[in-house]
C-alpha cells in the first residue's frame, strides 16, 4: 500500500525488546474506534445516555462517535511525535530530524484539527475562517478526543507550524478514508449542536480516554507493521475490541427483577418503618432524589439499597457507586456489599464490585477480590505522559479511577467529587457516574467546602439522567434546602420548597421527582430509641477522676479529644494517675499498618462481638476517628465539647448493643443502666469571655472555629440535662445551626467562622468544573495536577512514609509483603513536616528507596528513622520555615514531632 499515513508509527516497543517494533500509527486509531464501535453496540444503556446527553439519534450518534475515536491520534502524525523514535522514522520515512518534542501530541491534534482537518470536513464560511467562529458541536467533540490523557488539550500558537506538509497531507489523506468508512453521508450530514455538544464534550472525554486505554493494549490488539486496506483492518480491530471488552468485564450485567428484602439481606426479619417506606414508595421515571434522615441503627444502608434494587429492576440504573466519608466507613461498607451486591443482579452474572480510595491496597479483602489479567506493563513516551497502556496497568492497581466503571463502587466522597474539579481523569471518573445511582452517606459530616462541591456534583449527576440517595442523622434545614435545589437545576425540575411541618418533622423520608416534592414523616422501632443522661465537668482533674472511678467498676471508658496532642496527654494523665489501668491510644498519626492494628484490637475490646474480659476495665483514648468508622460499644463515655450534631455521633457509640450488668450480649433492653455521656469543656453558665473556649483548649480553638455553636451546644444539653433521640434531634439541631441567640463576646468568633464557611463556598465554586463551557481550557476551568486537587480544604496534608535505617539500607515501617510502603505511610500537616532532612543518609541509599515508593514518591517523602538508645525511633524533617526538627515514632504512640 502506498498511502502516506502508513509511514507513521503509533505504538512501538522498547528498542531490546523481541516482535513486531512498532505499531502503525492509523492502526492504532482504529483499535481505539473499535473499542468505541463495539462498547456502544453492546452496552445499550451507555449509548442511550450517550444519546440523551447528545441530543443525537443512536445511528448518528454511533458515526460521530467512532469517527471521532479513530482521529483522536492526529497530533502523532507530527515529526516532533516521530523523532521520539529516530530509528522508526529513519526505518519508515527515511529522513532524519532534530526537532524536538516541545508540545504534546494530544494538543497537537487539536492544533492540527483547527488548522487543517475541520476546514476540509465542514464548509467554512468566511467569518468563521477568519475568527473561528463555532458554527456546529464539531470543536468540541474534537476537543474531548484530542484529550484523551485525562486533560483538555492546550491551545498552540498560531505562528508555530509543527506539521510538515507531507505530515498534514497524510493526516488529511487518513480522516478522509476513516470518513468514508465509519461516517456515512446521511449522518456527516447531521451537525452535533453548539450547546448540546459543550455538556456532552465532557462525558465524551471520559468516552476517550476509556476507548484508548483498552485500544493501547498491545496483548489484545497485537503490532501490525504491514499496510493492508483499512477497511480490511477494521475488521480485525473490531474482533480484537470484542475481546478487550470482555476481559475487562466493562459490558454491564443485568440487574435482578425486584426481590422481597429477605431476599436481598437474609439476616433481616421484619423491614424497619423506614425500609418499609422505601418498599411502598411511588417511584418515578425520571431522576430522583431521595433523602433518608434517621437515627443510627434505623437501617438506613439497607434501606438506600432497598430504594436502588428498585431503580435498577425498574430499568433506571445499572449500577451503584457508594461515596462515604472515610477511608474506614468505605472499607467498612465494601465489605457488608461483598455480601449484598450479586443479589442485585441475575443469576449467572458476574457484576464487578471495587474498593475505591488511596489506600485500597491494604484491605485483604479487597485484594482478595482482585482476579489477575495479562494487562501488559507499558512504557513511557519520555514527556511527562503515561502512556495509555501504562495508565491501563496503574487503574487495575488504582481502583480510584477505575472503580466508579465497576457495576458496584465502593469509596469514598473524594473520588466522586473529583468529577467535579479540574484534575487529570475526571472526566473517566463522571463518565464511571453515568447511569448509575449515587449513594453518599453521612452527609451532616461535609463542611461548607465539600457540601458545595456535592451539590454541584448532584447537579451533574441529575443532568445526566441519574438519580442520588443521600443518608444522615439528621441534616439543618438549609442544607436539605440547597441539595434540594441542586437536583432540581440538574434535572430540570422546580426547585422545590420545604414544607412548613416538614422542618422539625424526624425522621424524615424526603423525596423529589417529576417536580414533586414527598416529605414523609417515618416513625422509629422501639429497640433503636434512647435517652442519653448528659453530665458536665469544667477541669481535667474532675474527668480523670471520674474515669477512674467507672475503670474501678470493670467498665470501659471512651474518652474522645478534639486533637492528637490532647489525646496523648489525656492517655498520659490517666495512667500517671492509675498505673495499672489498661489504656489503649487511638488517632490519625499511626502508620497505615499500626493503624489497622489498632483498630483491629479495639474492635475485638470494645466492638459488637466483644466479652467481658475483652471490656473489663478498658479505656480508649481517641480522637475524631471513633466517630464515624467503627461499631464499638462503651459502657461510658467522656467528649471533649464539640458541635451538637458531633456529640450525638459520638453518644452513638455509647451503650450501642444490649447487654447484661457484666457485658454481656443480651436480647432485649439494655441492663447497664442509664446511658450517660460525660461532656468536658469550658461552663456555658459561667463568666463569658472572647477566649471562653480557646482558653480551655488552646490546641483544639481552630479544629471547631465558631465557638458561639459550641456554647449553643453546651447551654443546650445542660439545661435540657440529655436528650431522647429521636425526639429532641431537630430541636437541637435547629437550636445550634438555626437562628438561636448567642452571647455578644462570641460574636466575632462567629462571624469568622461564617465569613471562613463563605470563603469555602466561594473557593469550591471557583474551583468546580463549568459544563457548560465544553471540555477545554479556556474560560473560567483551570486545570490542576491530580495530586494537588482539593476534595477537601483545610491544613495542607502530605503523605509521609516511614523507613528504618540500619546502617546498610533502608526497609520500610511495616512489614507488608508487595504492600509494604503504602502500610507504612501516614498523612500530616504540611506546616509541621514541609520537607525531607535525610542529609546524614548515603544519597544513593535514599535513591533506591525512593524508587520502591508508590510513584517513585512524587505526592509524598521518605522520612528515615533510626533506632535511639531508650528504643524510641527517631529521624528529622524540616517544617514550614524550613527549620530542622526532630521527630519520634513508635506503634503505641504514633508519630511526634518537636515541640
Amino acid at each position: 500500500m502506498s498511502e502516506r499515513y502508513f509511514k507513521y508509527w503509533g505504538k512501538a516497543r522498547k528498542e531490546e525488546e523481541e516482535g513486531v517494533p512498532y505499531h502503525l500509527l492509523p492502526y492504532h486509531c482504529l483499535d481505539v474506534a473499535a473499542v468505541g464501535e463495539v462498547l456502544l453496540r453492546k452496552h445499550g444503556a451507555l449509548a442511550g445516555h450517550l444519546q440523551q446527553l447528545s441530543s443525537l439519534d443512536e445511528q448518528t450518534l454511533h458515526a460521530w462517535l467512532v469517527f471521532f475515536l479513530a482521529i483522536h491520534d492526529l497530533g502523532k502524525f507530527s515529526e516532533s511525535f516521530q523523532n521520539l523514535r529516530p530509528d522508526l522514522l529513519q526505518l519508515l520515512q527515511d529522513k532524519q530530524s532534530d526537532t524536538t518534542y516541545a508540545m504534546r501530541h494530544d494538543s497537537l491534534g487539536w492544533r492540527l484539527w483547527q488548522q487543517t482537518i475541520c476546514p476540509t470536513l465542514v464548509p467554512q464560511t468566511s467569518s468563521r475562517r477568519r475568527r473561528r467562529v463555532p458554527l456546529n458541536g464539531l470543536d468540541d467533540w474534537a476537543a474531548a478526543v484530542m484529550g484523551h490523557h485525562g486533560l483538555p488539550p492546550q491551545e498552540v500558537a498560531s505562528h508555530i507550524d509543527y506539521f510538515s506538509a507531507d505530515d498534514r497531507a497524510a493526516a488529511q489523506s487518513f480522516v478522509a478514508e476513516v470518513r468514508a468508512l465509519l461516517l456515512p453521508q446521511e449522518c456527516a450530514a447531521v451537525l452535533p449542536g453548539i450547546v448540546e455538544s459543550r455538556q456532552f464534550s465532557w462525558w465524551l472525554a471520559g468516552v476517550a480516554v476509556l476507548c484508548d486505554w483498552l485500544g493501547s493494549n498491545s496483548m489484545l490488539f497485537e503490532f501490525e507493521d504491514r499496510a493492508m486496506a483499512l477497511a480490511d483492518y477494521w475488521e480485525i480491530a473490531q474482533r480484537r475490541a470484542e475481546e478487550a471488552l470482555a476481559r475487562a468485564e466493562l459490558l454491564p450485567a443485568t440487574p435482578a427483577r425486584q426481590r422481597e428484602p429477605q431476599a436481598l439481606f437474609p439476616y433481616l426479619e421484619t423491614p424497619t418503618p423506614l425500609q418499609a417506606h422505601c418498599l411502598e414508595l411511588s417511584m418515578g421515571s425520571q431522576p430522583q432524589l431521595f433523602i433518608l434522615e434517621d437515627v443510627t441503627g434505623a437501617g438506613k444502608t439497607e434501606a438506600a439499597v432497598i430504594l436502588l434494587h428498585r431503580l435498577l429492576a425498574q430499568g433506571q440504573a445499572d449500577g451503584v457507586y457508594f461515596a462515604l466519608p472515610t477511608m474506614a466507613t468505605a472499607n467498612a461498607m465494601y465489605e457488608r456489599m461483598g455480601d449484598i451486591y450479586r443479589r442485585l443482579y441475575q443469576e449467572g452474572c458476574r457484576p464487578s464490585l471495587v474498593l475505591a480510595h488511596g489506600a485500597r491496597q491494604l484491605s485483604e479483602a479487597f485484594r482478595h477480590s482482585i482476579i489477575p489479567t495479562s494487562m501488559s506493563e507499558a512504557q513511557r513516551y519520555g514527556d511527562e505522559t503515561d502512556t495509555a497502556s501504562a495508565h491501563c496497568s496503574a487503574w487495575l492497581a488504582d481502583n480510584s479511577k477505575k472503580a466508579l466503571l465497576a457495576e458496584v463502587g465502593v469509596g469514598t466522597i473524594d473520588q466522586a467529587l473529583l468529577a467535579m474539579l479540574p484534575s487529570k481523569h475526571q472526566s473517566l471518573r463522571l463518565l464511571g457516574l453515568l447511569g448509575k445511582v449515587l449513594i453518599v452517606d453521612e452527609v451532616h459530616a461535609c463542611d461548607a467546602y465539600v457540601h458545595t462541591l456535592l451539590c454541584a456534583l448532584l447537579k451533574a449527576h441529575a443532568a445526566a439522567g441519574g438519580s442520588a440517595i443521600l443518608l444522615s442523622a439528621t441534616l439543618p434545614a438549609s442544607q436539605r434546602q440547597k441539595l434540594l435545589d441542586a437536583f432540581a437545576a440538574g434535572s430540570g425540575q422546580t426547585p422545590p420548597k420545604i414544607e412548613a411541618a416538614a422542618l422539625d418533622a424526624y425522621p424524615l423520608l424526603t423525596h423529589l421527582a417529576a417536580d414533586k416534592l414527598t416529605e414523609k414523616v417515618v416513625p422509629t422501632r422501639d429497640s433503636v430509641k434512647r435517652h442519653v443522661v448528659v453530665i458536665h465537668f469544667h477541669d481535667e482533674a474532675s474527668v480523670v477522676e471520674e474515669i477512674v472511678k467507672h475503670l474501678d467498676r470493670g467498665e470501659c471508658v471512651c474518652w474522645i479529644r478534639n486533637t492528637v496532642d490532647d489525646a496523648r496527654e489525656a492517655a498520659a494523665l490517666v495512667h500517671e494517675i492509675h498505673p495499672k489501668a489498661k489504656i489503649d491510644l487511638f488517632h490519625a498519626r499511626f502508620a497505615m499498618a499500626d493503624r489497622l492494628a489498632i483498630e483491629e484490637k479495639i474492635i475485638q475490646q470494645f466492638g459488637r462481638d466483644s466479652t467481658p474480659p475483652d471490656r473489663h476495665g478498658r479505656l480508649l483514648v481517641a480522637t475524631q476517628v471513633v466517630e464515624q468508622s467503627l461499631d464499638l460499644d462503651f459502657d461510658f463515655m467522656v467528649s471533649d465539647l464539640a458541635p451538637v450534631d458531633l456529640l450525638i455521633q459520638r453518644a452513638g457509640r455509647l451503650r450501642r448493643h444490649s447487654r447484661d450488668a457484666e457485658g454481656r450480649r443480651i436480647e432485649g433492653e439494655d441492663q447497664r443502666g442509664p446511658a450517660t455521656l460525660a461532656i468536658y469543656g469550658p461552663n456555658p453558665q459561667g463568666e463569658i469571655g472572647p477566649d471562653w473556649y480557646k482558653a480551655h483548649f488552646p490546641r483544639a480553638a481552630g479544629v471547631y472555629p465558631n465557638h458561639a455553636q459550641l456554647w449553643l451546644s453546651a447551654s443546650l444539653l445542660m439545661q435540657k440535662g440529655g436528650f431522647s433521640m429521636p425526639d429532641d434531634a431537630r430541636e437541637l439541631i435547629e437550636g445550634v445551626y438555626g437562628e438561636a441567640p448567642y452571647p455578644d463576646v462570641l460574636q466575632y468568633q462567629a462571624a469568622s467562622a461564617e465569613g471562613e464557611e463563605a470563603s469555602m463556598r466561594s473557593v469550591a465554586m471557583l474551583n468546580v468544573l463549568k459544563l457548560d463551557q465544553g471540555y477545554n481550557r479556556g474560560g473560567e476551568n483551570c486545570w490542576w495536577d491530580e495530586a494537588v486537587t482539593p476534595t477537601r480544604l483545610g491544613e495542607e496534608s502530605i503523605t509521609v512514609y516511614l523507613g528504618r535505617w540500619d546502617g546498610d539500607g533502608i526497609t520500610p515501617w511495616a512489614d507488608d509483603r508487595g504492600y509494604a510502603w503504602p502500610s507504612s505511610s501516614l498523612q500530616m500537616r504540611r506546616a509541621l513536616v514541609y520537607a525531607e532532612a535525610n542529609d546524614d543518609v548515603p544519597a544513593q541509599i535514599l535513591d533506591q528507596a525512593k524508587a520502591q515508593l508508590p510513584a517513585q514518591g512524587r505526592w509524598g517523602f521518605l522520612l528515615v528513622l533510626r533506632q535511639s538508645e531508650g528504643g524510641r525511633w527517631v529521624g528529622k524533617v524540616k517544617d514550614q520555615q524550613g527549620r530542622q526538627r526532630v521527630v519520634e515514632y513508635c506503634s503505641e504512640d504514633g508519630l511526634k514531632v518537636e515541640k
